[in-house]
């Protein structure tokens, strides 16, 4: 089998990039990712157990549900506390696992080493699916603690939790050679007009974006918000230079800053407070009770359920004694594009004219041929008077055309230096090779 070297022409590597486009619906609590609508299916509704605003790791789990099938998987280990030997029950689920030997092999969500330690030699550790990810809406108040301690820093060590927003702060400020408006915290409002504001002590929202859904970066100015009250568009929000900044271009804050966005690391910050109409009115937090419109509250319902109390008219065919009641007039779309990269390795192989002509399967050779080989106690001779077929077209039945030797190409294979195989790629038909003919095949491998 012949092997052709590839040349340093013949081998190509590019990265392509692209921005799939990504939107969310969010209505009464629910999100819905680019108009994906809930499917049922024969045994599970919805069928990936999870509803159309998340994002499900690997599809497992399509159609499943979890019941009772009295068996076990993996290793049964008897529990040191009990006579009884225990395993992972099935319940028609597919799930993650690890045993538990000398490799100490487990996941990296385990709560500590002391949980591996625990756990018994040969026994089953496993985990859940699906694991499902969708974006988050928190709302800080002004008087909302941004941290789990107060001092923060106790003898010049930082201690104690803090909140999100705070922990972006290195984040937000990063960005203040693009704009001032990044500031985290500023008293230069005179110099930097809507900049003039302390993250720890306003009123913001923080809409948090996972990266399965943008890939490696939000691609700028391409963030599109909109605030719809009953159907009808109230706000929209945009960042028209591309620099972070979202001003509004639609509504009573039209051509004022209503928020932040970080490309990089997937949040919106909000912290516009302008009520967006005088009339319409919600409920967003548990604390305000019906509130106007505002930025801030942009995808609250995300947030959590608030209850309504007896006596507020929530709206049409809404009852004031019952709830949950989370944002009932008010929806909100998010439009943007990721940012997606992927390394190509682009391969062009050659067919020289007069060479890959000869071919080893048996069909190549004219059936009418006698043995192929001769054997015996100390002797191998092949059969040096073996005919290949001729297989060119003629207008005849016999005799056929003129001879030549014609081979078809269906598969190119790629060798590594050592010669190991590490690929083959397919032709979907193939090539009819005859001497006077070359060819060349563009391959393409992801990587």
């Amino acid at each position: 089998m012949p092997y052709y070297k590839f040349k340093t022409n013949n081998v190509y590597r590019n990265t392509l990039k692209t921005h799939p486009s990504v939107k969310f619906i969010v209505y009464s609590g629910s999100a819905y990712y680019n108009n994906t609508p809930n499917i049922s299916g024969a045994h599970a509704d919805p069928i990936r157990l999870t509803d159309s605003g998340h994002i499900s790791l690997y599809e497992m789990n399509i159609d499943r549900v979890s019941s009772s099938t009295d068996r076990f998987m993996g290793a049964q280990v008897p529990l040191p506390e009990e006579d009884a030997i225990t395993g992972v029950p099935d319940n028609g689920l597919i799930y993650s696992f690890v045993v538990k030997n000398g490799s100490r092999l487990g996941f990296r969500t385990l709560a500590s080493t002391g949980s591996w330690n625990e756990a018994q030699y040969g026994q089953v550790i496993f985990g859940n699916y699906p694991y499902t990810s969708s974006i988050s809406k928190e709302f800080y108040a002004a008087a909302t603690p941004r941290s789990s301690s107060n001092p923060l820093i106790t003898n010049g060590v930082r201690t104690g939790s803090v909140s999100h927003i705070l922990a972006l702060k290195n984040t937000i400020d990063s960005y203040t050679y693009i704009n001032p408006h990044f500031i985290y915290s500023s008293s230069e409002g005179a110099l930097y007009p809507g900049a003039g504001r302390d993250f720890n002590s306003i009123d913001l929202g923080l809409v948090n974006i996972p990266t399965i859904f943008y890939g490696s970066a939000i691609k700028k100015g391409t963030i599109d918000l909109k605030y719809y009250i009953t159907g009808a568009l109230l706000a929209r929000a945009q960042d028209e230079n591309q620099d972070g900044v979202l001003y509004g271009t639609y509504g009573r804050t039209s051509g004022s800053v209503i928020g932040l966005a970080l490309y990089n690391e997937g949040f919106i910050i909000l912290t516009s407070s302008l009520n967006l109409s005088r009339i319409d009115k919600d409920y967003y937090t548990s604390s305000s009770g019906l509130t106007s419109p505002c930025w801030l509250f942009f995808a609250q319902s995300l947030s959590g359920s608030v209850l309504g109390t007896v006596g507020d008219d929530l709206g049409p065919g809404i009852d004031p004694t019952v709830g949950p009641i989370t944002a009932a007039s008010a929806s909100f779309v998010m439009e943007m594009s990721g940012t997606s990269t992927t390394q190509t390795l682009t391969m062009f192989a050659n067919a020289p004219k007069g060479q890959l002509n000869q071919s080893t399967n048996p069909t190549f050779i004219k059936y009418t041929t006698a043995n192929f080989a001769n054997t015996g106690s100390k002797t191998y001779v092949e059969n040096d008077q073996m005919l290949i077929k001729n297989v060119v077209s003629s207008a005849y039945a016999d005799p056929t055309g003129s001879f030549q030797k014609v081979t078809y190409i269906s598969k190119v294979g790629i060798y590594d230096n050592s010669k190991n195989l590490i690929a083959i790629a397919k032709l979907a038909t193939p090539i009819k090779k005859t001497v006077e003919r070359d060819f060349t095949f563009k391959i393409k491998l992801d990587i």
